[in-house]
């Protein structure tokens, strides 16, 4: 597969810049550096295989599994053999498992369906046959790298569980569920949404705290983390005026990925024109911005839903239209490494 160089972030001396109208590929392609590449020009919503070697995708908000090797280009189908109502989230278990959240029916209706999105198991070796888990989800679940346990946002997104996935006679299901946080009893607006359990050990769930007012819940947002041993909450964005979403998450477990608009001046944060940072989980809230889709091309595109591979080095995520929701165009590989050397090269820090 042919790769083409793409993507800088804006403030990166050497950006070139593009009209605001422009939005295919070829535009996109055109104006950005080595370190990134195209994986797909349709999809969204990667994720990685547990070995590195696939990236699963969606090939629409409400579709049909697939997956492309990274180093040939190929894609593959997944999901093809099996029937099901249409699949919205597709994350990878330890063990190589598919945890997926499917609609109730398939009315094409993304925004209805996605509050109630019933969990379900496709085993690595027989893609024909569904396991449903007996729960709902809103929004995406989260999955541990190291062992067989997940967590999900109930419907409604004002409580976050967990369980452990376990197999009797090779059939999946949920044990030992657990509430970790419960927002029923909030006067105010707040909502959350699961998104990794935190490496290498496991020790906390990272998700998103989304507080807004009546007419739109989910315009702010703050990554914070759940300790599972004390309960405590931290907030680790520190940016109350900004929407900070966390997304695929480093396997040493000191940054995550996040949606940010913190790039922007204050009056024109809380309107989705995000892109993508690096973030450390120290509590400082610092973060490197890795992508300006949304800078570069205003009112149109914005790159979000990135993924880091098992070794940290790659990163994929998707590019798409901007504004609340999937409308992901295709996939972009970013190899952080390259990104130092190129940053290196040119003194940039």
């Amino acid at each position: 597969m042919k790769r083409t160089g793409i993507l800088a972030a804006a403030w990166f001396a050497c950006a070139l810049a593009s009209p605001a109208s422009a939005q295919s590929v070829d535009d996109i392609v055109a104006t950005l550096p080595p370190y990134v590449s195209v994986l797909t020009t349709w999809g969204m919503r990667p994720e990685w295989d547990e070995t590195g070697e696939f990236v699963y995708f969606l090939h629409r908000p409400i579709g049909d599994v697939f997956k492309v090797n990274v180093k040939t280009g190929q894609i593959s189908a997944v999901t093809a053999s099996v029937h099901h109502a249409g699949i919205q989230r597709c994350l990878v278990l330890a063990n190589g498992d598919l945890l997926l959240a499917i609609g109730d029916m398939n009315t094409g209706d993304i925004q209805r369906d996605k509050g109630k999105l019933s969990l379900h198991v496709l085993k690595k070796g027989d893609p024909t046959k569904l396991h449903p888990l007996g729960e709902t989800c809103e929004e995406g679940p989260a999955v541990s790298r190291k062992s067989l346990r997940i967590a999900w946002t109930a419907p409604g997104q004002l409580e976050m569980k967990a369980a452990d996935l376990v197999y009797d006679g090779g059939v999946p299901r949920l044990a030992n569920t657990k509430t970790l946080v419960s927002y029923r009893d909030a006067l105010d607006n707040r909502r959350l949404e699961t998104q990794d359990f935190r490496p290498p050990d496991d020790r906390e769930l990272i998700f998103t705290h989304y507080y807004g007012n009546a007419g739109d819940h989910f315009f702010n947002a703050d990554v914070h983390g759940y300790d599972f041993a004390t309960g405590t909450i931290v907030d680790y964005s520190r940016a109350p005026e900004s929407y900070d979403e966390a997304e695929g998450i480093f396997p040493d477990g000191q940054w995550t990925m996040i949606e940010s608009d913190r790039h922007l001046p204050k009056a024109e944060r809380n309107k989705y024109k995000v892109d993508i940072f690096r973030m450390k989980l120290d509590g400082s809230g610092e973060a490197e911005q890795l992508a300006d889709l949304a800078q570069r091309f205003p009112g149109t595109l914005r790159s979000d839903n990135p993924v880091v591979d098992r070794t940290g080095r790659y990163v994929v995520y998707q590019f798409g239209y901007r504004g609340a929701g999937a409308k992901g165009q295709g996939l972009l590989l970013l190899d952080l490494q390259r990104l130092e050397e190129w940053k290196r090269a040119r003194g940039v820090k």
